[in-house]
């Protein structure tokens, strides 16, 4: 019985303060750019299969209010699984990749630092 009566008042304090909401342990950090990464990946593919030797250009947005590719100042192949990597890139800029696959067709994206530095940059279809 004297059990039993504890059991009840457990139950009764742990239900009694449903108005508290928990705090979270840490406040959240904005994301910040690392600086010791200076480098992207570029992953180029058609119909979902990674594509060896195209040329993959780079170069910053020619208009930064509306990015679009510019000149480019660098040019890579991908490799046997379809991946271009570049370097050296600036953690202050925005950078724009084209993969040429000829005939006319390329595929482009450009991408600040928040997404060069933390996934792969895909290309293609």
């Amino acid at each position: 019985m004297i059990a039993l009566a504890i059991a009840a008042l457990a139950v009764v304090a742990c239900n009694g303060s449903s108005s508290t909401t928990p705090t979270p342990s840490s406040t959240p950090v904005s994301p910040s750019p690392d600086p010791n990464d200076h480098k992207a990946t570029v992953l180029v593919t058609i119909n979902g299969t990674p594509q060896p030797m195209i040329p993959v250009e780079i170069s910053t947005p020619a208009d930064p209010g509306s990015p679009r590719p510019g000149t480019p100042f660098d040019t890579e192949t991908t490799g046997k699984k379809g991946i271009a990597h570049f370097t050296m890139l600036n953690v202050k800029k925005s950078y724009c990749w084209v993969a040429v696959f000829g005939s006319g067709h390329n595929s482009s994206a450009c991408a600040g630092w928040e997404l060069w530095q933390s996934s792969q940059i895909f290309l293609g279809t």
